[in-house]
């Protein structure tokens, strides 16, 4: 079987407040993915090395990484996918503290989350009343909504996008992305109110445009078009954005 060299940025606070970079080397075949790389490191070589993964399907988020410098699922990136060749590069998320080697406080993320209370409030659309969102949404709004239904909050647009490393103020991809499903959910109460809110400063104003966001989206949520959308609804109701 082929070999291939894993370059890890490593952080052990409990032994030194700098990181430091440590390379492994293994084997893989077809089919085979960073995560299953990164147990076999664990597993054979070094048993401190810390990461975080769950559900090994691309359904939980819990194991994205920046792989070579792009925010990826290791449970989905196939070796195979990448230049063997050279050292595969593996470095912990941007934008949220690093707690030890490839894991991350996510409590930023969940923070900037709940700036958008995502739940729904009660007094919407009797829930017994039948409908369907067919008939309740245009095509594209539908498309949108379900595009931001699949989101599973693994981080990754929330790590790599630049406006968020440059304003902390900015909620990130993710939570825009969840606040235009709450708006447009049928059973919201309140969807202008939400919008409003969505306007805040941090909020959808503040998107940069960068599309990050849509070129590291495992599920292909395009949060950025969500954005969009929600700038172009907010106009025609006359909220701008501040």
């Amino acid at each position: 079987m082929p070999t291939a060299t894993f370059r890890i940025r490593r952080l052990n606070p409990d032994v030194s407040p700098e990181p430091y970079w440590q390379e492994f080397e293994a084997a893989w075949g077809p089919g085979d993915v960073v995560l299953e790389a990164l147990h076999a490191i664990q597993e054979s070589q070094d048993g401190t090395l810390a990461y975080r993964y769950s559900c090994r399907g691309a359904i939980c988020g819990s194991c994205a990484v920046r792989i070579n410098g792009t925010a990826a699922l290791a449970c989905k990136t196939q070796i195979a996918s990448l230049d063997a060749a050279k050292p595969i590069v593996l470095e912990p998320l941007l934008n949220s503290p690093v707690i030890k080697d490839l894991v991350v406080d996510q409590e930023p993320f969940f923070a900037s989350l709940r700036n958008i209370m995502p739940w729904l409030d009660p007094g919407g659309r009797d829930p017994h009343e039948h409908y369907t969102i067919e008939g309740l949404m245009s095509p594209s709004t539908r498309d949108q909504f379900l595009r931001a239904t699949d989101c599973i909050m693994c981080q990754c647009c929330f790590s790599d996008c630049p406006k968020r490393l440059e304003d902390p103020r900015f909620v990130g991809p993710a939570t825009c992305l969840a606040a235009y499903k709450r708006i447009h959910h049928p059973q919201e109460p309140a969807p202008a109110e939400r919008l409003r809110q969505a306007c805040q400063p941090g909020g959808i104003g503040d998107c940069d445009r960068h599309t990050n966001c849509v070129k590291v989206c495992p599920k292909d949520c395009r949060p950025m078009r969500a954005i969009m959308f929600l700038q172009r609804e907010a106009k025609e109701a006359g909220i701008a954005p501040e």
